[in-house]
């Protein structure tokens, strides 16, 4: 059984205390009991010595979510019809979390380019996905996987024999072309073979600086032994529910997004994390101290550009809420809610063109980079931004 986590409740400043948002930690997110392993996940040695699923959707290296991306490729295997990673953002919640490093210069290079999902382990949010598109989820506990490893590792093969990957969330021990190992960034990814000796063969983020030349095969799997040591929680298909109608999936995503703009300062994969406004005032503050860039070269900024500011804004750029806001509308009109928050989220999404419009690309150049009053004008569009914030708190204060 799940082991219930207790609530607790948060009431920011420009908040309406009408609306009383029970929000859960990240850590309180993290700590998710294993549920109890099934009869089917606990037979004999699978007839096979070895398998590989080669016709599988995998991990796009554009999709920037990598979680995401790895449950909607479990989704096309369960028989989805939807191939968007974007659609399960918004279950996940990437779609709506902004964050920031919690220190005003992000003196430990936290990186924030990949939403909360890629920097914060949240089984209930893989489990919300699943049940998206039908399915139960079987969560298992890096605890519970060392409890009784034959059985999971078995259990693994014979998903993989039914046609079906399994998910996973933290794999390391990549073996690289060289034969030297290699430990990724804890992220979503898939398993999708397997060979004698327990290797496992598994779908990562595809991207060149996390997967080296020569660890990739043509399948897209790296060879990975003992990965199960480092997973922090494998994630199985289970039976067949009934699915919530498109309409319900709308309300649901749309009772989440307060819980996701006010959540607390927390220790992610790489260093601690602020939210919402909060995030985007430190953002701003950066930019407008000199100190961090002053006397430095094109190079040395350009080294500096990613973790000071175009990390958090890649994770801005690939977040789709404005449309999906869109669509509630389109689809429902009748969702109050949704008609009351678009106009906020288009906020959002004009503020984003706006510094795309003062870079002039994805990255500014670094002529531009080293002025304060160039760095000005983006740090007054991130204060508008946290200000929009507030208003999508304020809107749900006001009730639908």
């Amino acid at each position: 059984m799940i082991k219930p986590i207790k609530k607790i409740k948060l009431t920011p400043e420009s908040y309406s205390p009408k609306a009383k948002p029970e929000i859960l930690t990240m850590a309180q997110y993290a700590a998710f009991m294993s549920d109890t392993i099934p009869d089917p996940l606990a037979g004999g040695e699978p007839p096979r010595t070895s398998n590989k699923k080669l016709n599988y959707r995998r991990l796009g290296n554009w999709e920037n979510y990598f979680l995401c991306s790895a449950i909607c490729s479990m989704g096309k295997a369960l028989g989805s019809e939807i191939d968007d990673f974007h659609f399960y953002a918004n279950l996940t919640g990437d779609n709506f979390t902004y964050l920031y490093a919690a220190e005003k210069g992000n003196p430990n290079n936290v990186q924030c380019d990949s939403g909360v999902t890629n920097y914060f382990f949240a089984p209930q949010f893989v489990k919300k996905a699943y049940a998206a598109f039908g399915y139960d989820c079987i969560y298992l506990s890096n605890a519970q996987i060392k409890k009784d490893f034959r059985a999971v590792m078995n259990a693994i093969k014979a998903s993989i024999d039914n046609g079906i990957p399994v998910l996973a969330w933290g794999m390391g021990n990549v073996t690289m072309g060289n034969g030297s190992r290699y430990d990724p960034l804890p992220e979503g990814c898939l398993i999708g073979g397997y060979d004698e000796n327990d290797i496992l063969y598994v779908n990562l983020y595809p991207g060149p600086k996390r997967l080296p030349g020569g660890s990739v095969d043509e399948y897209g799997y790296s060879t990975i032994t003992n990965g199960l040591d480092t997973t922090k929680g494998l994630f199985f298909a289970g039976g067949k529910i009934e699915k919530n109608d498109a309409r319900q999936v709308y309300q649901s995503v749309i009772d989440s997004i307060p819980a996701f703009l006010t959540l607390l300062p927390a220790e992610g994969v790489d260093g601690r994390y602020v939210f919402g406004k909060t995030a985007f005032n430190i953002w701003a503050e950066t930019l407008e101290t000199d100190s961090y860039f002053g006397n430095k070269t094109d190079d040395e900024l350009g080294g500096i550009c990613w973790n000071l500011h175009c990390s958090p804004y890649c994770c801005v750029c690939t977040s789709s809420a404005y449309d999906f806001f869109k669509g509630a509308v389109e689809q429902y009109p009748d969702l109050t809610m949704a008609v009351k928050l678009l106009p906020l989220y288009e906020k959002m999404q004009n503020y984003r063109q706006e510094i795309w419009g003062l870079h002039g690309d994805f990255f500014p150049a670094m002529d531009k980079f080293k002025t304060h009053e160039f760095r000005e004008q983006i740090a007054e569009i991130l204060r508008k931004m946290g200000g929009v914030c507030d208003e999508i708190l304020m809107t749900f204060g006001e009730g639908s």
